[in-house]
């Protein structure tokens, strides 16, 4: 692997680590479809693969400024396939839409705008973030989607031996 993708892919997993932390936290008010599959931890997985994707788009634009026409139509339909996904979804579980649009939404914004100001700034030398900063990044947000699975939405019920006969 090149440096140049390496830096570009770290830099995406990088914004994608500190998405995945905005994601977890603005989806633990949502109202899940179902809180086995759509939990934190899902979330988090999801966002930092959308990080790594974001940093192959930008290593793929041939971009050296922020600023690049087919770096962002390329995460716009990046964007686009997640709202698709989301209205897949629908036709599977109530109230997809309502949870996955908003944090399709922050996930992508925020790798799409992380991204290319991180792989800049790394490749310069002007910035002090390092992979090992990257990689950081990606533990704690990891350590946080799985920590915060368990949250749902859903009543828990209480626990009661049936009636004797």
């Amino acid at each position: 692997m090149s440096t140049v993708l390496f830096r570009n892919v770290s830099a995406g997993l990088g914004a994608g680590a500190a998405a995945a932390l905005v994601a977890v936290v603005v989806s633990l008010p949502l109202e899940s479809p179902d809180d086995i599959r759509f939990n934190s931890a899902t979330v988090g997985f999801t966002t930092l693969a959308i990080g790594a994707v974001n940093g192959l788009l930008w290593h793929w634009s041939m971009a050296d400024l922020p600023v690049n026409g087919r770096y962002i139509a390329t995460s716009l339909g990046l964007l686009i396939a997640g709202l698709a996904v989301a209205v897949g979804l629908q036709t599977q579980f109530d109230r997809a839409i309502s949870f996955t649009v908003p944090l399709a939404i922050v996930a992508v914004l925020i790798t799409v705008i992380a991204t290319p100001f991180a792989a800049v700034n790394q490749g310069s030398g002007r910035w002090i973030a390092s992979r090992r900063t990257y990689a950081a990044l990606v533990i704690i947000a990891v350590a946080a989607s799985l920590a915060l699975a368990g949250q749902g939405d859903q009543e828990s019920g209480t626990l009661t031996l049936p009636p004797p006969p």
